[in-house]
């Protein structure tokens, strides 16, 4: 008997190798998708080709058209969609949770068999010393027995990961919402800015106007109005540095979201959420919503799989062996079952388990610690809140209510000689002031009320709930 694989018999030995065939196949075959290669063939026969080129523009025609189907002007609502379904690093998060699932894959698989093949071959003494004939082959397969549930547990610890990357994945995107959500608010407070600084500049226009009228009048001396070109000028300054920090605001955004030559403009209102103040329902939610509770609590169940399969994986894996083994001069057969299995006399798995029984302490203690600091957060998001509405709502009755009625009095009041110059420079200059004042507080009450959303874990329950 001989073995059916040789090399005389081998097929391969029968091929030779032909360049120009395999380059004609080549050339039929880029001919033949030639959209998947990005490259004009026309233009490459007779030259060498750079596929990494190739492939590279192709990813930049690809980009270049999913960011030529972006609108250039979004609301909050049309951006956070865009976020979930267009967002390459958002898409980049949801590819872990399919790492994770592959594992699971990974952990169901059966270990291999193990095939061996020996040939014993008489080169010195005299014959039958070992056995009849000159010589003896023998096959052995060799087939792991899983029979304490090592798999199962193995399955079962791969899916509780997937639950804790799909927890990990959800804070991340949690992250890039609250992320994108503070820079539209920014955008829409830049536009405030804008426009507030350019009613200004038209204020300034008007009282130009006045003293160019009294400067003809013989009323105001030409230092008037050479101070309030001055005041112009500055303010024009300050308006130029308003729209390039939006354009900076702008770029950041698009970088977030990975799109980073997409400069749309926001549309909307800067206005609060109307997020509730009830700590304790905010905390009740908290415990059910919170991506970091969640993934805590998840960890603490992984560790327990994980301690589960370390004990199973300390029995040992016995192997069932078949095998087989002939003679040739003369001709005999005998076949041969058996086991074979580790002896756990040093090795007992006490390594696996106390490295799981740690892990699983450690988790216990995290998820102890993230209940702790949630809670303390949340009572933080809340009361800054709280300070943040109170200052706003007073600012609003108190600064900005009258703050018409005192531009017409000083208007008015320099026009029939009552102030200076100065002292009306003075009022816009202040009233232009608390016009941005305004703008920093609404802001600053929005972003604390997106840590309160954050932290109870109701981000995005707020997304979906958004129209504009």
């Amino acid at each position: 008997m001989s073995f059916p694989f040789n090399y005389k018999n081998n097929i391969m030995n029968k091929l030779t190798f032909q360049p120009k065939k395999i380059t004609a196949l080549l050339i039929l075959l880029i001919n033949s998708h030639s959209a998947a290669f990005a490259v004009d063939v026309g233009k490459m026969r007779g030259k060498p080709v750079d596929f990494k080129q190739a492939f590279v523009d192709k990813v930049q025609v690809a980009a270049a058209e999913r960011q030529q189907t972006l609108p250039s002007r979004v609301t909050i609502g049309q951006l956070l969609k865009i976020v979930r379904e267009k967002s390459p690093r958002y898409a980049l998060a949801l590819n872990r949770v399919e790492a994770a699932q592959a594992e699971v894959i990974a952990a169901d698989v059966l270990p291999n068999p193990t095939f061996s093949y020996g040939r014993f071959q008489q080169t010195k003494g005299n014959r039958d010393t070992q056995f009849n004939g000159p010589s003896q082959q023998q096959y052995n397969l060799s087939i792991p027995m899983l029979v304490t549930g090592q798999r199962g547990a193995r399955v079962e610890l791969a899916e509780r990961r997937v639950e804790v990357a799909e927890a990990a994945v959800e804070i991340e995107q949690t992250q890039i919402i609250r992320s994108t959500w503070r820079l539209f608010s920014q955008l829409l407070a830049g536009q405030e800015r804008v426009a507030v600084l350019e009613n200004a500049h038209q204020e300034l226009r008007k009282i130009k106007a006045i003293i160019s009228g009294r400067e003809n009048a013989g009323a105001a001396s030409r230092y008037d109005v050479l101070r309030i070109e001055q005041e112009m000028l500055n303010l024009e300054a300050r308006l130029d540095n308003a729209h390039t920090d939006m354009a900076a605001v702008t770029g950041e955004l698009g970088v977030l979201l990975g799109f980073p030559a997409w400069k749309p403009q926001v549309t909307g209102k800067l206005a609060s959420l109307g997020v509730s103040e009830d700590i304790n329902k905010l905390w009740r939610l908290a415990e059910q919503y919170n991506p970091e509770i969640k993934t805590a609590y998840r960890e603490t169940v992984a560790a327990d799989a994980n301690v589960d399969k370390a004990e199973r994986e300390r029995w040992p894996v016995p192997a069932l062996q078949l095998g087989t083994a002939y003679t040739d001069k003369p001709y005999g057969l005998t076949t041969y079952v058996g086991v074979a299995v580790d002896v756990p006399i040093f090795d007992r798995g006490q390594g696996n388990m106390a490295r799981a029984e740690a892990d699983k302490h450690a988790a216990m203690l995290k998820q102890e610690l993230l209940i702790t600091s949630t809670r303390q957060e949340l009572e933080r998001a809340v009361n800054v809140l709280m300070r943040r509405r109170e200052t706003l709502a007073k600012f609003e009755q108190q600064v900005m209510q009258p703050l018409t009625t005192l531009r017409h009095m000083a208007e008015d009041s320099y026009k029939f000689g009552k102030t200076s110059l100065l002292e009306l420079l003075d009022a816009s200059r202040t009233r232009t002031e608390i016009k941005l004042n305004y703008v920093e507080l609404l802001l600053a009450e929005i972003d604390a009320e997106l840590d309160a959303l954050m932290a109870a874990g109701q981000l995005e329950t707020q997304v979906q709930n958004t129209r504009e």
